[in-house]
């Protein structure tokens, strides 16, 4: 698969909610509202993969049908709003529903966003749970996979019994996902905030977590 890639640029206007909206778990949105960004779009597996580049840069997973397919467009001026659990693009219709996003990525800025784990209380400073889950689609840049990703919750993902998780396609973790199952880790501080653990010194982060999209067939 070929991706597209479409800089765009975004201006978010001054009526929009400021302030910061918490995700469950007490995870507060890491936006602030009329900041310039430009947006880098790829669609695959039923997402638009979209970037945002500002302080900090941030990375969104859209469904790619609905109010997000009007709104998602080449070279369009969209608006982003801190309502709702991820924040949401404003329709330029004022009839019209907002694009809200599915998922996220740059798991380190919503990580410090939010109130930590007591590592005293987790028993470990890095902690390690099995993730179990199917490949739902590979394309040149990335490796989509959904399961049961049981430290998702820790960033503010109600529900880690059946999320998708996004990691590079390379080497490492081509290799480390083979088996259908691995071992998570999570990490409090520095990057990457989650990874596929291997044998060091190579590692497989994970680069999103994603609601599964309506309609999909489950893993």
């Amino acid at each position: 698969m070929r991706l597209t890639r479409t800089a765009l640029a975004v201006a978010l206007l001054g009526t929009l909610v400021s302030g910061c909206t918490s995700l469950s778990g007490g995870v507060s949105n890491p936006f602030v509202p009329e900041t310039h960004f430009i947006i880098l779009i790829a669609e695959r597996a039923g997402y638009v993969d979209v970037h945002l580049a500002g302080d900090p840069e941030m990375r969104f997973l859209f469904p790619s049908t609905g109010p997000c397919a009007e709104i998602l467009k080449p070279e369009a001026q969209v608006s982003y709003s801190t309502r709702g659990r991820y924040g949401q693009l404003i329709n330029p219709d004022p009839d019209g529903k907002p694009c809200i996003p599915m998922g996220v990525g740059n798991l380190d800025v919503w990580r410090n966003r939010g109130p930590r784990p007591d590592p005293y209380v987790t028993g470990s400073p890095l902690p390690r749970r099995t993730a179990r889950f199917t490949e739902i689609h590979r394309d040149e840049a990335d490796i989509f996979l959904r399961g049961r990703w049981p430290l998702a919750s820790w960033i503010g993902f109600a529900r880690s019994d059946d999320i998708v998780a996004v990691v590079p396609n390379i080497e490492n973790c081509r290799r480390a996902i083979a088996d259908g199952k691995a071992t998570m880790e999570y990490r409090y501080s520095g990057k990457p905030a989650y990874a596929i653990m291997m044998q060091p010194p190579a590692k497989c982060p994970i680069e999103a977590f994603a609601i599964p999209l309506p309609g999909a067939p489950g893993p």
